[in-house]
C-alpha cells in the first residue's frame, strides 16, 4: 500500500472522530466532501460551481456556530476551534474550485 493511500485512510479515520465527537451533519457531509476530492481531484468546472456555493455556505454557517461557542457558550473550546477550522479549510476549498471553473483545469 502506498503512503498517500495510508495518509487517505488515516484521514478518514480521524475526519470519523471528528464527525463523531461534533455530531453535525453538515460538517460530515463537508468532511465527507473534502474526503471524495482528495480521492478523485478531477472535477469539471460545472460540477465545482454548485460546490462552491455549497461551501460558502456551509462556511457562513460554521463560523456563526465558532462565533457562538466564542461568544455564548464558551464551554467547548474544542468545538469553536473544530469550527473555525472547518470555517477556513472551507473557504480555501472555495478558492482552489473557483480557480478551477477560471482557468479549466482539466488535470
Amino acid at each position: 500500500m502506498s503512503d498517500d493511500v495510508i495518509q487517505l485512510v488515516n484521514e478518514v479515520s480521524e475526519f470519523t472522530e471528528i464527525a463523531d465527537y461534533m455530531s453535525d451533519e453538515h460538517l460530515t457531509e463537508v468532511l465527507a466532501t473534502i474526503v471524495k476530492l482528495i480521492a478523485q481531484p478531477d472535477i469539471p468546472a460545472t460540477a465545482a460551481i454548485p460546490l462552491i456555493i455549497r461551501l460558502e455556505a456551509w462556511a457562513a454557517q460554521f463560523n456563526m456556530q465558532a462565533s457562538y461557542y466564542t461568544n455564548i457558550d464558551k464551554s467547548d473550546r474544542a468545538r469553536k476551534n473544530l469550527y473555525y477550522s472547518i470555517t477556513d479549510s472551507s473557504r480555501r476549498l472555495v478558492d482552489a474550485l473557483k480557480y478551477t471553473t477560471r482557468n479549466g483545469y482539466r488535470g
